[in-house]
């Protein structure tokens, strides 16, 4: 076994922020993201009211084969 078949990727870490108006920005990235997995982790963080029930799992479920 050769030295980079044993060697892992980095895991490379993107965060992606916005406000209660930017679950369709959201939508669209996570839809057009490819499925490579094991190699980059997704952070999603939204502004949202402390007294606002948020529906961003069921929403942004929707758009990816990601587990969210």
């Amino acid at each position: 076994m050769s030295k980079e078949s044993t060697t892992k990727k980095p895991l490379i870490i993107v965060g992606l922020g916005s406000s209660a108006g930017g679950l369709e920005a959201l939508r669209l990235f996570l839809s057009n993201v490819p499925a490579e997995k094991g190699e980059i982790a997704y952070v999603v963080v939204q502004h949202l009211s402390p007294n606002h029930k948020s529906m961003m799992l069921e929403l942004l479920s929707r758009e990816t084969p990601f587990e969210v």
